[in-house]
């Protein structure tokens, strides 16, 4: 048995007691039920990480593909189902999970991992850095995508502590500080580090933080790289986009509503597309993302080439000329052959229109789109008929005004609060 199935064994049978206080258990002689005492140790923090870990992997790759649907990234081809709704963005308040709801079970896993390291080894520094890093990426994409009003409850000695509704930008502000204790203790492994850094440079964009956007990546080197790993021994470590383009059930979207861009007929090097048939709903044309070859192709998290991008809004905000020097550079050294340098569109709403646009090919299909549009309409004054699709999406259905994901029927068990404060970007 390999060390990740193994630590999934042991997790699974203590999460009933460690998570849900199952007392009763105790009183009996159960030789397969781990006590809690069991994982008091090196191990334990070992297996929670892996279960933090591969919760975060396994959310974000369902992430990549609801954020893609909900913006202009992918389009339904499927008939209509309950899931239809995060397409054409009029949400209701069902029982259907539309955003990254499981979130908080990771960074409880990852919180009881850090413990555990803290208490029995602390010299396992980047471990307890990378746990941080789960948990600040959680509250980033929390915040980045759902409605003003989510909460973030905690586990403090093995009891729920519920979290009352906040705001999107003190979500990510939760997340600046834990990629801040992130950045503390995996300062002796580059690649933690880096993965720290431009969560951290991410999460500052969207808090509007240009500069010190741009200071956090400073120094990540352009070709970094940090991967969700996919795999067939975790429950939902799949690559959603790639099964739906291989299921026929989704496509890469080309102009979607007037607003989309063009992911297939600009050819973009960057957004590989290959026409593979007829989607189930016997209509729509499916369009491939040749990225992605299998259902268990890695995706990648963070970059280099995210962190330049995140330096050339900044130069672009402060009136910087090298704003378009940095989008050329990527052109010229990230990808292979080079591309054709861009021009300067000469205005200030094209120049952010040339820089958005920029980010939505390199970034393509790694959930950074949804966020970008929010952006637009919070940071720059857009509107959503000049941003989102809009207008007709198919048979009686019109495009709705949803911008973020909103809270579902199964956060009711919450006793501080379970619906939106707003839908406000």
């Amino acid at each position: 048995m390999n060390m990740r199935k193994k630590r999934s064994g042991l997790l699974g049978a203590t999460l009933c007691m460690l998570l849900m206080g199952c007392d009763a258990l105790t009183d009996v002689y159960a030789p397969d039920v781990v006590q809690p005492k069991d994982v008091d140790n090196a191990e334990g923090a070992a297996a929670f990480g892996s279960a933090a870990i591969d919760n975060l992997y396994g959310q974000f790759s369902g992430l990549t593909y609801t954020t893609g649907r909900f913006s202009d990234e992918l389009y339904l081809a499927s008939a209509y189902n309950a899931f239809a709704a995060v397409d054409y963005r009029e949400q209701a308040l069902t029982y259907t999970e539309w955003g990254p709801v499981n979130l908080g079970r990771g960074r409880t896993f990852a919180k009881l991992g850090i413990d555990l390291y803290l208490e029995h080894a602390p010299e396992e520094r980047a471990a307890i850095g990378q746990l941080y890093t789960v948990r600040g990426l959680a509250a980033l994409f929390l915040g980045e995508v759902n409605c003003n009003g989510t909460p973030l409850s905690e586990v403090e000695d093995l009891k729920a502590q519920f979290g009352g509704p906040i705001t999107s930008d003190s979500m990510t502000a939760r997340a600046v500080a834990e990629l801040d204790q992130a950045l503390e203790y995996a300062s002796g492994d580059a690649r933690i580090l880096n993965l720290a850094k431009v969560a951290r440079g991410r999460a500052l964009t969207n808090r509007g933080l240009f500069s010190d956007a741009a200071a956090a990546v400073a120094g990540v080197p352009t070709d970094y790289v940090y991967e969700a790993e996919l795999n067939s021994s975790g429950n939902g470590l799949r690559n959603v986009i790639y099964n739906a383009n291989n299921g026929l059930n989704a496509t890469v979207a080309n102009r979607e509503g007037t607003n989309g861009l063009d992911f297939v007929s600009a050819n973009d090097p960057r957004v590989p597309t290959e026409l593979v048939g007829t989607g189930t709903d016997g209509v729509t044309e499916v369009h491939q993302f040749m990225k992605y070859t299998g259902q268990y192709d890695p995706i990648v998290m963070a970059s280099g080439i995210e962190a330049r991008l995140i330096e050339a809004e900044a130069a672009l905000q402060a009136g910087g000329g090298n704003w378009l020097s940095i989008l050329n550079d990527l052109r010229a050294t990230a990808i292979d052959p080079p591309m054709e340098p861009l021009m300067d569109p000469g205005s200030p709403d094209a120049r952010v229109d040339l820089v958005f646009r920029e980010r939505a090919f390199w970034l393509f299909g790694t959930g950074h789109r949804m966020g970008d549009l929010r952006r637009l309409l919070r940071q720059y004054g857009r509107s959503q008929n000049d941003t989102y699709p809009v207008g007709h999406y198919k048979g009686p259905q019109n495009y709705g005004t949803d911008v973020v994901f909103i809270l579902t029927l199964s956060e009711q068990s919450n006793p501080e609060g379970f619906t939106c404060l707003d839908r406000n970007p």
